[in-house]
């Protein structure tokens, strides 16, 4: 693949996720993928989710010996323009194809791309891990998913196994499908449709995920009722007897597919639901299996 088509690729992807202005709507009972992807991540990782893990990319890493053609030639020369003015590389000509680089050059061209994806790789691996999850509660069916065609229209519900599969993972390039060809590699031609998921299923999957402007609108009735004088304020969840919370904190885990783990901050949102403080959760996850940062999901 040739260094320009590879660069458009990525450039769409990210002018994709960075323009979400343009999405398509969200609507009382359906999330797009795109938003979708966020409230995960902030489901699983809270703060540390910044928002622009989905439009960082690695660099294919150069060998140390220089190279005189070709598409990492191309490249080591465009970032020693933009990283090193000091070596006065001038900007490439077109159709030139043919690089000199001395040692120098060509390491300091090494280390660009080093310390890049050294930068890249915490977000990364965290849009992985959303993406991952995604997949996995999808496939199981407890993250119920749809399509909707471009122009407008309600939302199909998909088959999950339609999520079953390793050739899925380029559906959050731009968030779509094609219904006649569920597993195309391909993106974004007419045949493609947007990805939604129903809003009871994300926020049962993702705990605390979606922002207050993205929860479902209230019904006129409920709306109406809140401005009536004299009404009180909703009142939070009540607490769970004691004698419940380990066997609802216990049914909360089993019901994760393929032996995932929750991160803390996904068991304390979803005991929040049932009334139950964080100091509770974090004594319950001492009697269950638990993650640190940075290992493995799965249990």
């Amino acid at each position: 693949m040739s260094l320009e088509l590879i660069q458009k690729e990525l450039s769409m992807r990210a002018e994709f996720w960075k323009r979400s202005l343009g999405w398509p709507n969200d609507n009382a009972s359906y999330v797009f993928l795109g938003r979708a992807v966020h409230a995960m991540g902030r489901s699983m990782f809270g703060t540390e989710w910044t928002g622009d893990e989905p439009c960082r990319d690695l660099m294919t890493e150069f060998s140390i010996f220089p190279e005189k053609s070709g598409w990492r030639a191309r490249l080591a020369h465009d970032l020693l323009v933009k990283h090193h003015p000091e070596y006065n590389r001038q900007p490439r000509k077109p159709y030139q194809h043919s690089f000199e680089f001395t040692g120098n050059e060509w390491m300091a061209a090494v280390m660009i791309v080093k310390k890049h994806n050294e930068q890249q790789m915490p977000g990364l691996t965290r849009f992985n891990e959303v993406r991952s999850r995604i997949i996995h509660l999808a496939e199981a069916g407890l993250l119920i998913t749809a399509i909707r065609e471009k122009a407008g229209g309600d939302p199909t519900p998909i088959p999950r196994r339609w999520w079953n599969s390793e050739r899925i993972r380029d559906r959050f390039d731009l968030c779509q499908l094609r219904p006649d060809d569920p597993y195309n590699l391909g993106i974004g031609s007419d045949p493609f449709q947007w990805i939604f998921v129903t809003r009871e299923s994300l926020m049962s999957c993702a705990p605390g995920g979606l922002a207050e402007g993205e929860q479902a609108a209230k019904p006129a009735a409920t709306v109406l009722a809140a401005a009536l004088p004299g009404e009180e304020p909703a009142k939070a969840p009540r607490r769970l007897a004691e004698a419940k919370i380990e066997p609802a904190f216990r049914h909360w885990r089993e019901q994760q597919p393929d032996g995932y783990i929750p991160t803390e901050h996904e068991d304390i949102a979803h005991m929040k639901q049932l009334g139950v403080g964080r100091d509770k959760v974090r004594q319950l996850r001492k009697r269950f299996p638990t993650r640190g940062r940075g290992e493995k999901k799965s249990g």
